[in-house]
């Protein structure tokens, strides 16, 4: 990559990570994972659906010989194979082995699994401190249900609370779909619910106005623990289409989940014999009182829009942006601090024109910096063109430090070459561009969030 020009020197602060995240059940591992974690989309399309769900129930529940042995009858191991040879043109894996050679230095790729998963072992927090000093960035937001601020302190990782698990105390219906990626996020968000069920010492309680009461301690509580904002991630297990919905409705919703729940149902963990409309219904009513509440105490909201990961799961049609217009637009909710995250792809214009048209919307483009190269330039060039100044944030979507190195220096690339651009073309003046250039890298999270560089 050429040398920076407006963005040398500039520190970033990451709007969108996932830093101190490890899934439940997941060890730390080293950076080949992700290359696996991809492929598996590749083999979902490859494998019978139910011998795919009996061999992702088998990894998940830790049954290792028994995924091996159905592994090897399906040729699942010479399907990761073959995957790894058509990945290897992503941007995806060169913004990880850009990170790995920023972090690690020249090591035979035969070793770099071996090398990343020892520095990972030994000091992830070291590993991942010296990655924000690598990038030159002063902290980052982190997506994450509970952060232990004596490892991970609260100056450089700043929690982010995802509003979704409280949305389905009942859980959700089955799961009819392709893939483990959408009953993967059902049940993380289940057993969150379940952890801050846990902290407030008690079960799920009876009546609807009793779970709000406990939902909103549960809030207040975590923004008194440091967490700065929260995220809506529904999009992998709903539509992003969220109605304003009455009490009674909901009252209703309640008593037809809580029969459903109690149900005998033999599925995933996190379902259960549900009427989807209470479900949605109920979901909904909630998905409100919480943004009333973040209206209230001044918490941003980001909003995960457009497409998933690479196995099937979230329908990119209900993940369309444009299905938060009933959400944006309510009169009650003006002020919300709302952020559309991730660039939105392939919606990114939806994002641009959402934005223009409501003051209280701001885009970032966190995931695209190693997914996504002249693309990326493509929409800053739009969004920076088209909106006021600050509208648009840097982010990496990313818990790994070599990626969140790699994405920051593609980032800071993206940005300087569409000011570059700008400048050329008379847009801006060399000085606009050096403050545009601080706004996305920091300056607009900081007007945000009340939060200091």
């Amino acid at each position: 990559m050429s040398a920076l020009t407006w963005t040398d020197g500039v520190p970033a602060i990451d709007h969108h990570s996932h830093a101190a995240y490890v899934r439940p059940g997941q060890p730390v591992a080293g950076v080949d994972h992700y290359t696996v974690e991809n492929a598996m989309g590749h083999v979902e399309g490859r494998v019978p659906h139910t011998e795919y769900q009996e061999y992702m129930r088998l990894v998940e529940q830790g049954h290792d010989d028994g995924a091996a042995a159905l592994g090897d009858k399906l040729g699942i191991p010479a399907l990761v194979t073959e995957s790894r040879r058509f990945q290897s043109t992503t941007v995806h894996a060169v913004a990880l082995q850009e990170g790995c050679d920023a972090l690690y230095g020249p090591v035979p790729t035969e070793h770099i699994d071996e090398v990343s998963a020892r520095a990972r072992t030994e000091d992830f927090v070291g590993l991942y401190d010296r990655a924000l000093l690598l990038s030159g960035t002063a902290s980052v937001l982190t997506d994450i249900p509970e952060i232990d601020a004596r490892v991970w302190p609260h100056e450089r990782y700043k929690p982010i609370a995802r509003i979704d698990p409280y949305l389905f105390p009942f859980g959700h219906p089955a799961w009819p779909g392709r893939g483990t990626d959408t009953p993967r996020f059902r049940r993380i968000f289940h057993r969150v619910l379940q952890r801050q069920l846990e902290i407030a010492g008690t079960a799920l309680p009876d009546t609807l106005e009793a779970y709000t009461e406990l939902v909103i301690a549960s809030l207040e509580r975590r923004r008194a623990e440091g967490f700065v904002g929260l995220k809506i991630a529904s999009a992998y297990v709903r539509t992003l289409e969220f109605v304003r919905t009455d009490r009674e409705t909901a009252r209703s919703a309640w008593t037809t989940l809580r029969a459903g729940a109690a149900r005998p149902f033999e599925g995933r963990e996190a379902e259960a014999d549900l009427d989807p409309a209470a479900h949605k219904a109920l979901a909904d009513h909630l998905a409100f009182v919480i943004a009333e509440w973040a209206v209230a105490r001044e918490m941003p909201v980001q909003i995960h829009t457009g497409f998933g990961h690479t196995e099937p799961g979230l329908r990119i049609s209900t993940a369309n942006p444009l299905l938060l217009e009933g959400l944006i637009s309510d009169p009650a909710l003006n002020t919300l601090k709302v952020i559309l995250i991730h660039g939105g792809f392939p919606y990114s214009s939806h994002l641009t024109a959402l934005a223009q048209m409501h003051g209280n919307v701001h885009l970032d483009f966190s995931w695209m910096p190693y997914l996504q190269h002249h693309t990326l330039g493509r929409v800053l060039q739009e969004w920076l063109e088209l909106l006021p100044a600050n509208r648009v944030m840097f982010g990496t979507d990313t818990g790994s430090p070599e990626l969140h190195v790699s994405s920051t220096a593609r980032a800071r690339a993206a940005l300087d070459g569409v000011l570059d651009d700008g400048v050329r073309d008379r847009l801006w003046t060399p000085r606009q561009a050096t403050w545009l250039a601080e706004r996305v890298l920091h300056r607009n999270l900081c007007d945000v969030y009340g939060i200091e560089l």
